[in-house]
């Protein structure tokens, strides 16, 4: 076992500039290599046959390969699902219960003609009873009222299917049954819940969020229960006892810190009752709230910040960091081992240019108890202040852990997630000759193209709270959204902190609250000191 962990970090294959069909052959399976039989498969140098082969060996089809294959001439035989989602209904009223399944619109279901549903019932009766259900509520006389009173997951399925303007049409009544909404509710059905926050914080359904405050749900998840809380704070006549019980919920079932933290940090703003703050100060965890606990109090953070690392080696580990295959392999064979071989597989990593790859493996060993903060693969001369500096490792930290060779499911590239599509404009406005998409594992030239669109995102939107959002959900995404002039709104109500929980993105949500603490964290390391309030007062804007 010991000569096997210390082989680990060596072993993995010589990278391959010249992506060959030999080379896929000997590559494990999994995202990184349909990445890579993507990349040949678009080479126009590669054959119709060399493509053919290299397609068998997709782990995960998706619309960029399907989309490679087409470019070259190859049409598959369209799988039977996507087949069945092209036809049009009538002809796909005339095919089997499972193709009805996989292109039936619920959408359109009520406007079909009695006998077409009537037909569909029949099909599907034996072999499909969810579907059977859902078509069965939308053709109710009441369609409302057999929604409240059927499954979460039917509701769920109806609701994500129909349109926005069905569902307002739908759901813009005053008849909405409160104690059947309560009933679907404490169900606590992941998808249902999803709707209820999605409800939440659209910017319409106020019956719906009017009816969720005469309830009050017994049993949900960490962000339900949170969401349910803020419903409560936006309603005409605010519940802020319920609020607080929500937050309290919310707080009680987290597992991840972050959240705990969330829902304590709420409980303070809205009773204003300092323990809430002294709580949140002895957090473990770096996060917005528990910087800002500290700041207010003026006491030392209780979590660790870990700025280096001990005995870490000046040469070079022998790992290829550029090679995302030797990454995977040695994530996959690592993560299966435990206690002392764990602990004695990670003296290959500590050399300075595997400090990323170290700390991984560390954070798992400490289940995150400690907040790692390091300026890996830094170059001095690269930056123009260290404001750049401290946003540039604040989203690579959010974005890959600083590790070089990540190949997120979207073909995300690199240490700072560079799409591909990206790759060429920014080389040619940097005037950067001979850049290939593999060298966006060069961690130093991956900096240099993240730094670059940092650099573009805050001459358009200037705080760095709002260049989070855009790197994660897009310009486009954020420039309609601040349009609507609904969030950052100078006299509302437990701003800014409100709007930081009622942008309708999830994803980006989430990010722009973890990398503006990187930010501070990082800015701080850097001697900058940054008054958390101060920062996100200047996000008020309407």
């Amino acid at each position: 076992m010991k000569k096997i962990i210390l082989l680990l970090c060596f072993i993995g294959g010589i990278f391959a500039k010249s992506v060959t069909l030999d080379f896929l052959q000997k590559q494990p399976r999994g995202v990184v290599r349909d990445f890579y039989i993507w990349y040949f498969i678009d080479q126009d140098k590669t054959s119709i046959n060399e493509a053919k082969q290299a397609y068998e060996l997709v782990f995960r089809k998706t619309p960029r390969i399907e989309k490679a294959m087409e470019k070259k001439g190859i049409i598959h035989e369209m799988p039977r699902d996507i087949y069945c989602k092209k036809l049009d209904f009538d002809l796909l009223k005339q095919e089997d219960a499972q193709c009805i399944a996989y292109g039936l619109k619920l959408s359109m279901v009520a406007t079909l003609s009695d006998n077409d549903a009537a037909q569909l019932l029949v099909t599907l009766k034996d072999t499909q009873p969810k579907l059977y259900e859902q078509i069965k509520i939308l053709r109710d006389k009441n369609v409302l009222y057999a929604l409240l009173n059927t499954t979460p997951e039917n509701f769920a399925n109806i609701f994500n299917s129909l349109s926005y303007a069905q569902k307002i049409v739908l759901l813009d009544s005053k008849k909405i049954d409160h104690k059947a909404l309560l009933k679907l509710l404490d169900e606590n059905f992941a998808a249902f819940n999803r709707v209820i926050t999605t409800i939440i914080l659209d910017s319409r359904f106020y019956f719906v969020k009017e009816a969720l405050g005469k309830i009050e749900v017994k049993s949900s998840d960490t962000n339900t229960f949170f969401l349910l809380g803020i419903n409560e704070l936006m309603l005409k006549t605010p519940n802020i006892s319920k609020a607080l019980r929500y937050f309290e919920k919310s707080q009680k079932v987290a597992i991840d810190p972050f959240m705990q933290d969330r829902a304590l940090f709420w409980q303070y703003l809205i009773s204003e009752d300092k323990k809430f703050l002294e709580q949140l100060a002895k957090s473990g965890f770096v996060d917005i709230f528990s910087i800002y606990a500290n700041q207010k109090l003026g006491t030392t953070p209780q979590y660790e910040v870990v700025t280096s690392l001990d005995n870490i080696s000046t040469k070079k580990s022998g790992m290829d960091i550029t090679n995302p295959f030797v990454w995977q392999n040695q994530r996959s064979k690592i993560t299966e081992l435990n206690g002392e071989d764990y602990i004695k597989s990670l003296k290959a990593f500590y050399h300075q240019d595997t400090i990323p790859h170290l700390i991984y493996f560390l954070n798992r060993q400490y289940r995150y108890g400690r907040n790692y903060f390091l300026f890996a693969y830094d170059n001095p001369r690269m930056w123009k202040n260290d404001e750049e500096k401290a946003m540039t490792y604040a989203v690579a930290r959010q974005e890959s852990q600083l590790l070089p060779a990540l190949v997120s499911s979207s073909y995300a590239l690199g240490i700072m997630q560079i799409m591909p599509f990206n790759v060429k404009p920014f080389a040619e406005a940097l005037k950067m000759k001979n850049i290939t998409l593999f060298d966006m594992f060069d961690p130093k030239i991956a900096l240099k193209f993240g730094t670059f669109y940092l650099d573009e995102l805050r001459e358009e939107f200037k705080h760095p709270l709002f260049v989070a959002y855009a790197y994660n959900g897009g310009p486009g995404f954020l420039r309609r959204t601040l349009a609507k002039k609904q969030l950052f709104l100078k006299n509302r109500k437990y701003e800014p902190w409100i709007s930081l929980e009622l942008l309708p993105y999830e994803e980006s949500r989430f990010y722009g609250m973890k990398v503006l603490a990187n930010y501070i964290i990082y800015a701080e390391i850097l001697n900058k000191k940054i008054n958390i309030k101060e920062l996100l007062d200047q996000t008020l804007q309407f």
